[in-house]
C-alpha cells in the first residue's frame, strides 16, 4: 500500500460514516440523539485533518497520528453511549419525558413541538448490536488502522 492510500482510505471510511449517519437520519428518519449527533464529529475531524495537505512523509505521519487520537476520543464517546444504552450510568439526556402535572403544563408541552430523542433509547439494531456500539467497533479499528498508516508514512521518508 502507498503511504497515501492509507490517509485515502481513512478519509474514505470518514466520509463513509457520515453519508451513512445522515442517510439513516434523513433518508430513514431515525433522528439521532445529542450523544448520536455529538459522535459524528471525530469522523468529521478526521477528515477535515486528513484533507490538509501532508508536503512529505513525516507530516502525513503526525496528521495520521493525530487521527489516531481523534478516534480513540470517539471510542470514548462511543462507549459512554453505549454505557448510556445499557443503562450502566445516566446522561443529561436519557430518561423519559416528565408527565405534564397541568392543564397549561400540557399546552406548553403540545407547543413545543417533538422532543428530541433520548440518548438511552435504541431506534436501530443489527444483529443486537445499536448503531453507538457500531461506532463502539469502528473506532478504536480506525485508531489502530491510523497508527499503522502513521508509522508506514514515518518509515518512507
Amino acid at each position: 500500500m502507498s503511504g497515501r492510500l492509507g490517509p485515502l482510505a481513512i478519509f474514505a471510511a470518514c466520509v463513509a460514516a457520515l453519508g451513512a449517519a445522515l442517510v439513516a437520519q434523513f433518508g430513514f428518519g431515525l433522528e439521532p440523539c445529542h450523544l448520536c449527533t455529538l459522535q459524528r464529529l471525530p469522523y468529521a475531524f478526521a477528515a477535515l485533518v486528513l484533507a490538509l495537505p501532508a508536503t512529505d512523509g513525516r507530516m502525513r505521519a503526525m496528521l495520521l497520528g493525530l487521527c489516531a487520537a481523534i478516534f480513540l476520543a470517539g471510542a470514548g464517546l462511543a462507549l459512554f453511549h453505549v454505557g448510556v444504552e445499557a443503562h450502566w450510568w445516566e446522561s443529561a439526556c436519557s430518561g423519559g419525558e416528565k408527565l405534564a402535572t397541568s392543564a397549561s403544563g400540557l399546552l406548553a408541552k403540545l407547543s413545543a413541538g417533538k422532543a428530541a430523542p433520548q440518548c438511552d433509547s435504541v431506534p436501530f439494531e443489527l444483529f443486537g448490536v445499536s448503531i453507538a456500539g457500531m461506532n463502539l467497533i469502528a473506532s478504536p479499528i480506525l485508531a489502530l488502522f491510523s497508527v499503522w498508516a502513521a508509522r508506514r508514512a514515518w518509515r518512507s521518508n
